[in-house]
């Protein structure tokens, strides 16, 4: 009974347990998707076709919620469950993009120094992150982001990484 309750405080309809558990569904198989497939594979698979409309909720409202369910699920850091920023760009992609938000989901790197022992060493670490009209998006800290150097964007368009130089030569970075 109490869970009842816990599940009937936390969704209005039918519609969002359906919402929260495609979520869940994709987040269990996304491990897997990702040491099997090359990263435009995945992407091909993970763009939808047709983007879903509900007259239930308008955009602001469905953002929300993806953005809630998801985090919610990543945050139980147990198992497979944890809240990676590759996990959390491709579901938030995935699911935006299914219900008529055009972002993008990119990957970049960069070198943070680290001391080890006497030595400093350059270590390379990646992120990935959301885009929305070329702006950072759903990033709690969009400045950091701001230090990794762009590799790799899905969906390219041609004209924008032209206008905007949205794939930065990786060899800058050596």
């Amino acid at each position: 009974m109490r869970t009842i309750k816990k599940i009937r405080s936390n969704f209005d309809s039918l519609e969002e347990v359906g919402l929260f558990l495609q979520i869940f569904l994709l987040i269990t198989i996304l491990p897997l998707l990702v040491k099997l497939m090359t990263v435009p594979q995945l992407m091909k698979i993970l763009t939808p076709q047709k983007s879903k409309s509900n007259g239930k909720w308008d955009i602001d409202e469905i953002r929300d919620k993806i953005e809630k369910y998801t985090l919610y699920i990543l945050s139980r850091d147990f198992w497979i469950y944890k809240n990676i920023c590759l996990k959390r760009s491709l579901v938030l992609y995935h699911f935006l993009r299914k219900y008529g938000m055009y972002v993008t989901v990119c990957f970049g790197v960069r070198y943070k120094n680290e001391r080890s022992g006497n030595v400093e060493v350059k270590k390379m670490e990646g992120h990935a992150w959301l885009t929305c009209n070329g702006d950072i998006f759903m990033e709690k800290n969009a400045e950091e982001t701001k230090t990794y150097r762009m590799t790799y964007c899905y969906p390219k368009n041609e004209d924008d990484t032209k206008e905007k130089g949205l794939m930065p030569d990786i060899e800058g970075l050596m």
